[in-house]
């Protein structure tokens, strides 16, 4: 896997973890994604926000936020790094922001290496509570 495939599946990932912390019933899933800024972002939104992410894990502060903005569209976000709460060394916490025109969400996951994963790929673990 590439790593702009990895970074594809991750925010495929956050999207539907976005979704189902809406706790949306099974069947209104997709209602629920389908109201959620990453549905509407362009193929370079996407990777700005890939991007972001990869950097935050890999060399943000815990608790300072790393902003995107696509200059030529009107989406943008925030990743804001973390510790993982069992203090594992591989893994990290991130709150991620995102926006596109009215629409806005957010959400708080855990991100781990796996021995698998090229150097610097993150995987989603979990979705966090709020």
């Amino acid at each position: 896997m590439t790593v702009r495939q990895g970074g594809r599946l991750l925010a495929v990932t956050v999207a539907v973890l976005a979704a189902a912390s809406a706790q949306a019933r099974p069947l209104n899933l997709f209602n629920a994604m389908r109201d959620t800024p990453i549905t509407r972002f362009s193929s370079a939104d996407v990777d700005l926000m890939t991007q972001t992410v990869q950097r935050a894990l890999d060399s943000g502060a815990d608790g300072v936020a790393v902003t995107w903005e696509n200059p030529r569209g009107t989406s943008g976000g925030s990743v804001t790094p973390g510790k993982d709460p069992q203090d594992r060394a591989n893994c990290r916490t991130a709150r991620i922001e995102n926006r596109h025109r009215s629409l806005q969400n957010a959400g708080s996951y855990l991100f781990c290496r796996s021995k698998g994963q090229p150097k610097g790929a993150w995987q989603v673990i979990e979705l966090l509570p709020r």
